[in-house]
């Protein structure tokens, strides 16, 4: 099984024509959403880019994984979704 986790820094969700957008046309975003998993109403925990990424990833507020800011690297104690399905295979 193949997984393909696409995340965009500064992205609006409805900036998508098929999330709506009357004028943008994303026909490659578009595809890629028609055969895949699209999250029409998906919350990131945290404004900055890393702290949001972080949450995503290791599925902890940020409280937890204490990536606070830009310039704060995750913890090696805490494992996040790529490294759990490294283990995998």
């Amino acid at each position: 099984m193949n997984l393909l986790l696409i995340t965009c820094d500064q992205y609006r969700a409805d900036a998508l024509s098929c999330a709506g957008h009357p004028v943008l046309s994303t026909p490659n975003l578009d595809m890629l959403a028609s055969e895949g998993v699209r999250f029409g109403q998906h919350y990131g925990q945290s404004a900055p880019c890393s702290p949001g990424r972080a949450a995503l990833y290791t599925g902890l507020y940020t409280m937890n994984n204490r990536v606070i800011s830009n310039t704060t690297p995750l913890e090696d104690r805490h494992t996040n979704i790529f490294a759990e399905l490294r283990t995998k295979g």
